[in-house]
């Protein structure tokens, strides 16, 4: 029997710090079997050795079956391919936790698939746990349990948990953990995520105190809602969130499910549902450690206004470029603080500005930098202080005891600043033994390693902190009103206007006309120019057929009008018409789309842009899944690049912002409410003309499969 996401989640608490493990098939000819024995060093004598082909391997005594060992097996690692017989013998003996280090399974093809659910089906007859297959075991440093079929260095031990689908990844950046002294708390490589998977994984650090950050590296998101409700954990409970999640390209995508068996969605559907879940997205996996790194050794920020002090011009350039580039404030230095700089710490030739040059002035007096970061952290615009130094030094020299007595009074107001600092290297090199026992020595935070990767990590931090302080872009609560659902192909304008109408989207006026004298009447009564359009369930793009006439006046022709739209129509084999929608033309205003289109592995994701040009050509568009709190529409909107047409660019007037928020909000709503059989729901154009929002037109469409709750008519009622 399959256990449930909880159940899976404490189980794995035990699953990775087990007391005692076997490696069966152990073997010296056995690169796997080497490295695993090597890395599990630190709990040999709670290892034993399985090979009934060999009575010593590394030296230790081998036992012919797990049933021959004299002590209880919490955790089966499995380097033979003969399974089903090891699985057996776990089973009968009670060893519920199983990490088979094989290949050849649901990667590799419809024979592979059907070999991983007999593992499976026998794993779950058993009660028994299956972390793989095809990955390469898994780390906890806390627990010192290094489970991993290839050495590994050291690493320090830390916050930052790394969950990643590829076992290759943790073999080939071990180097880079260590380089750029980073801290670790796990490291788990799911693989073919046959029985535990990221999600499981993310669950189980949620609840672990050794991890304060959760790096995950991805290829594929198997249970989308599954991984939100994850990721909406590690947010309200304080942990970050950092991904890199491959497959942004059409090639990508398609490399992804071949290595992983899973599927890709689309990747833009994934930005949204990262950008509304606050998990930080980075597109490399230095970047991905580096972020990770800074927020577990510094936290959640408070505040965004950020003040750089450094002693290098050219390193002011820089921060500025890449500061402006990602978006991080820079403190507007009081003129308090100016002041001080000015007349009591800064030489004559240096600017009392942010980023701060304290200059090279400082070999002559090492009082200047400690006293410029005082100055600094207690700025009354300034909320976090970047201090930008030279490299930590890679090994005992002449000069150490000089360094020695500057990083103390530096660590000293790092302690004693009632604000957070940040310490940032210029340019990013690897570190030495020497210099990782120096740092720790003198009690210096985590390094951002450069200021071309440390700027945009810091950016991210300050991104995840902010939203902390914010809350999450989901809605809470679910609408009230009960799911409805209709048909099947598309609801005609005239339907889906009414239903929009229905549920408080402003809708703009129009009479359906079924000939052409109604349709004068209804011009007529309209007073002026009046858009016609036809109205039939079978076209949806009626302007493609003629189907549409705007700034028609006069009753003659509005009379033309009418019958070359239903000569349109009745063009279109199979097309019942149903007449034309008379209504005011409206003119003025900015025009803009929203609609919601179900994402085969999302569900229902809220699109909004910029009308024509915006949307089509250059792509304008924020997204984000449902259902969506009003405060993240207002972020999507601020997302758009066409936003100051909205505030007021061009002589427009300025939208009315929380008027345009509630209208969207209220096409979400209503869309939602359409349950799971909602294709799509369109109103484009959506016009906004200072408190004027209203919808012009509209589309509702309908997926074939499904329960149908109710009749189309019963909406109208």
């Amino acid at each position: 029997m399959s256990l449930s996401r909880t159940d899976k989640a404490s189980a794995l608490t035990g699953f990775f710090a087990p007391g005692t493990i076997a490696i069966v098939g152990a073997s010296d000819s056995s690169m796997w079997s080497r490295a695993a024995f090597h890395n599990l060093r630190g709990m040999h004598e709670h290892v034993h050795l399985v090979n009934p082909k060999r009575d010593i391997v590394h030296g230790r005594k081998v036992f012919a079956s797990l049933r021959d060992v004299p002590v209880a097996i919490d955790t089966a690692l499995i380097l033979t391919d003969q399974l089903e017989g090891v699985l057996a013998d776990a089973a009968e003996l009670g060893i519920r936790n199983i990490v088979p280090i094989a290949a050849g399974f649901a990667e590799a093809g419809e024979a592979g698939v059907e070999r991983q659910r007999k593992l499976v089906a026998a794993a779950e007859g058993a009660g028994q746990l299956v972390f793989g297959p095809n990955n390469m075991g898994f780390v906890n440093v806390h627990r010192n349990v290094w489970c991993f079929t290839n050495v590994l260095p050291d690493f320090r031990p830390g916050g930052v948990a790394l969950v990643t689908q590829s076992g290759a990844v943790v073999d080939n950046i071990r180097n880079i953990i260590v380089a750029k002294d980073v801290g670790i708390s796990h490291a788990l490589t799911v693989g073919n995520e046959a029985m535990i998977d990221v999600v499981d994984c993310m669950n189980y650090l949620v609840d672990n105190d050794d991890c304060r950050v959760i790096a995950l590296f991805m290829e594929s998101i198997r249970d989308p809602q599954a991984f939100m409700d994850a990721a909406r954990r590690a947010f309200e409970a304080g942990k970050p969130v950092v991904a890199c999640k491959i497959g942004r390209s059409e090639r990508g995508k398609r490399a992804a499910e071949a290595h992983t068996g899973g599927l890709a969605a689309d990747d833009r559907v994934v930005d949204a549902v990262f950008r509304q879940l606050g998990v930080i997205r980075v597109d490399s996996v230095e970047d991905l450690l580096i972020t990770a790194a800074a927020l577990d050794g510094y936290g959640e920020l408070s505040g965004d206004r950020v003040a750089f002090l450094t002693g290098s011009g050219a390193a002011c350039g820089m921060i500025c470029d890449l500061a402006e580039k990602h978006r991080i404030e820079l403190s507007d230095l009081s003129e308090g603080t100016r002041r001080k700089l000015r007349d009591e710490i800064l030489p004559p030739f240096a600017a009392a500005q942010n980023p701060l040059d304290f200059t090279a002035y400082a070999v002559m007096d090492p009082s200047l930098p400690p006293n410029a970061m005082r100055a600094l952290a207690a700025d009354e615009n300034t909320d976090i202080v970047v201090h930008v130094t030279a490299n930590l030094p890679q090994e005992e020299s002449p000069h150490t005891a000089l360094m020695d007595q500057a990083v103390q009074r530096m660590v000293g107001v790092y302690n004693e600043s009632p604000k957070p600092f940040v310490h940032m290297d210029f340019f990013s090199i690897d570190y030495t033994p020497y210099a990782r026992a120096y740092r720790e020595r003198h009690g210096l935070p985590f390094v951002l390693p450069s200021i071309e990767k440390g700027v945009p990590a810091l950016a991210r931090a300050l991104w995840w902190s902010r939203r902390r302080r914010e809350g999450l872009g989901i809605a809470s609560q679910e609408p009230d009103a009960a799911a409805v659902a209709g048909g099947t192909g598309a609801w005609s304008e005239a339907v889906a206007r009414d239903y929009l109408a229905g549920q408080g989207v402003p809708v703009a006026p129009a009479r359906l006309a079924a000939t052409a004298e109604e349709a004068v009447a209804a011009a007529r009564e309209t007073g002026g120019p009046v858009a016609m359009k036809l109205v039939s369930a079978q076209i949806a793009h009626k302007s493609d057929i003629g189907g549409v006439r705007l700034g028609v006046d006069g009753d003659d022709a509005v009379r033309d009008a009418f019958v070359a739209i239903v000569a349109a129509g009745g063009s279109v084999p199979g097309a019942v018409v149903d007449g034309v929608l008379v209504s005011p033309m409206r003119t003025g205003g900015v025009e803009m789309l929203v609609g919601v289109v179900r994402d085969p592995h999302w569900g229902p994701v809220l699109a909004i842009g910029l009308g024509g040009v915006f949307v089509e050509i250059l792509g304008d568009s924020a997204l984000r899944v449902l259902p969506v709190s009003r405060e993240e529409i207002g972020r999507m909107i601020d997302e758009l690049a066409g936003r100051p047409l909205l505030d007021g660019a061009r002589g427009l007037k300025p939208a009315n912002r929380d008027r345009l928020i509630a209208v969207i909000a209220a096409i979400a709503d209503a869309a939602w409410r359409l349950g799971d059989r909602l294709e799509a729901l369109e109103v484009n154009p959506l016009r906004v003309d200072g408190d004027e929002v209203e919808a012009l037109d509209a589309l509702i469409s309908w997926r074939a499969e499904g329960p149908v709750n109710v009749q189309e008519e019963e909406h109208l009622a």
